[in-house]
């Protein structure tokens, strides 16, 4: 299956800011953010960048619901999903 991921602020230049990944089909939100982690050469499973994937600092959301509404890391994906990856913006 085929999400679509895109990804804002500082990560963005980390990671890029937009993607087509493929994954197997009972792959979750943490399967996917280990694939880009993995892609961009980062080696800290559970982390993008600096940031803890599940954690207060970071909102991923998958077809517009932040994952701490759903099941958090382990909300399951389909094929088309879209998630968008969003760091703390930086500055008042």
């Amino acid at each position: 299956m085929k999400v679509n991921v895109r990804i804002f602020g500082d990560l963005a230049t980390i990671l890029g800011r937009k993607q087509i990944v493929e994954l197997k089909q009972d792959a979750t939100v943490a399967t996917l953010t280990n694939a880009i982690a993995e892609r961009a050469g980062l080696k800290r499973q559970g982390y993008l960048g600096n940031y803890k994937v599940g954690g207060d600092d970071l909102a991923i959301l998958v077809n517009g619901k932040n994952i701490h509404l759903l099941d958090s890391t382990e909300t399951a994906l389909q094929d088309g999903d879209e998630v968008v990856i969003l760091p703390p913006t930086a500055g008042g």
